[in-house]
């Protein structure tokens, strides 16, 4: 157990005494600027904590005396928390583990996170905690964004609720460097610090908490800080990028492939600092998306595109383009394989044009590309005139049966008689092939693009008018 110590003064106390009330039983307050950042831990963890702390019991206000190490486990509707080898308190309400006052020496190392959505390792983290029960793990007032998200929210079940509430320029330091490489110039990761602050604070103000995975922006805590990365949110404390005296949404991507778009080419709504610019700092050596292919196999876009059995993609085409080149629609036909019937449809089917990368069959890395069929031989066709014609595919075309019956190509292959026996033939696409640019969704800032611009000289306030459109850049 921790021991008071009459007559000696430590450096660095670790609690106030057990059973005073809580000064602050909200760790929000101790924070100018404060961030709500939700973690998923194991059912049972342990906080080593280092610095000056205090554990709070919210249903109580009391303050607790502990080891420097406590052990917190999941209830349903309780947390416990082991703060001694013989001593267990559990709270229906949770608890705060919290600053006694903001100082760059107080960090608390979690024994088990699965940190920003990967792996479960032990990561350290600046700031203060909250645990909650899992009966919290929906608090009244969450915005609807973290109510569809389920695919981070769901593994928040069956553990406790396990909150890092820090300030902003200290989430940051956990942010900036798993967005951009920390040896990169320092004036691309002033752009980046600036834009990823705008981000967390607009997300901040439309959501009770945020996710440390890419729902929001990638965050490993303590453990994942860079000394040059840090250096650069420091130069930018407090520097955020406005539009008509708002903040934006200050939208970043890997590579733009050249050209930048306009918001609703790639999303659903305009937003008018977020226009197309030409962006030939994007397209350098040093960049590796600035081309790439992908083959897409005729089995996997038809599985995508059609997955019910009885319908075959025949073909895929490119029907619209915004002015930068992304891809806007498609047109997808196929073939009922049982009664030859043919039907088409355009993608994406009821959502934004940038889920294109994922709706056939792969995975892209951005929507600016051209695709072309890759067949193994084209198909020559003897009409009944005399005449042949060669065709890419041969699937809802009518053929002649020895009886006199037309039947209808439904299926892949073709068995046709030779003159030295029989041979099959290929009658649709046997893959697709996908030439692409850029990497991510296109919009505001290419980080590639900062990069070669820093690289020649450009002040991180250059970059961030190149990128973004009619903004002030402001300090707060």
């Amino acid at each position: 157990m921790y021991k008071k110590m009459m007559g000696v003064l430590l450096a660095v106390p670790l609690f106030i005494c057990a059973n005073q009330s809580a000064a602050a039983e909200e760790p929000e307050d101790l924070y100018n600027e404060p961030m709500t950042i939700k973690l998923i831990p194991s059912q049972t963890f342990t906080a080593d904590i280092h610095g000056s702390y205090e554990l709070i019991d919210l249903k109580t206000g009391e303050t607790l005396d502990v080891d420097r190490d406590v052990t917190f486990r999941h209830g349903t509707d309780t947390v416990s928390v082991e703060v001694s080898d013989d001593v267990l308190e559990t709270s229906t309400e949770g608890y705060v583990l919290q600053e006694n006052s903001p100082s760059s020496n107080n960090y608390v190392t979690i024994s088990s996170v699965k940190r920003a959505g990967s792996s479960f390792q032990q990561t350290s983290y600046r700031g203060s905690f909250k645990m909650e029960p899992e009966e919290k793990r929906n608090p009244d007032g969450a915005a609807e964004e973290q109510r569809r998200n389920k695919e981070d929210e769901e593994q928040t079940r069956n553990r406790v609720q396990l909150y890092n509430i820090l300030e902003i320029e200290d989430y940051l330091k956990g942010v900036v460097p798993h967005e951009m490489a920390a040896s990169w110039p320092m004036e691309a990761l002033k752009a980046q610090s600036v834009a990823a602050r705008n981000y967390a604070k607009v997300n901040m103000q439309a959501n009770e908490f945020l996710y440390d995975t890419v729902t929001h922006q990638v965050y490993h805590g303590k453990s994942g800080e860079a000394s040059r990365s840090n250096e650069a949110i420091k130069a930018t404390e407090g520097t955020y990028i406005e539009h008509n005296g708002s903040l934006i949404y200050a939208y970043f991507h890997a590579s733009s492939g050249g050209y930048t778009d306009n918001s609703e080419n790639v999303w659903s709504s305009r937003v008018p600092y977020i226009r197309a610019v030409e962006d030939p700092y994007d397209t350098h050596s040093a960049n590796t998306n600035t081309s790439w292919t992908v083959q897409l196999t005729q089995e996997h876009a038809d599985d995508a595109v059609f997955p019910e059995d009885e319908w075959e993609l025949t073909n895929l085409t490119i029907t619209e383009k915004s002015n930068a080149g992304r891809v806007q629609t498609m047109k997808a036909e196929a073939i009922h394989t049982e009664t030859g019937e043919e039907k088409s449809i355009t993608l994406p089917e009821a959502s934004s044009p940038d889920s294109l990368r994922w709706s056939l069959g792969t995975t892209l890395k951005s929507t600016m590309f051209d695709i072309k069929k890759e067949q193994p031989n084209s198909i020559t066709v003897k009409t009944a005139d005399g005449s042949a014609s060669s065709y890419d595919s041969a699937l809802g075309m009518k053929m002649k049966q020895a009886d006199g019956e037309n039947e209808v190509i439904t299926y892949e292959n073709l068995a046709v008689r030779m003159s030295n026996g029989v041979s099959y033939v290929g009658t649709k696409p046997s893959s697709y092939q996908i030439d692409g640019q850029g990497f991510g969704h296109g919009l505001g800032m290419s980080q590639w693009g900062a990069y070669k611009m820093a690289k020649d000289g450009h002040h991180f306030r250059d970059i961030l008018h190149h990128y973004y459109t009619d903004i002030d850049i402001v300090h707060r």
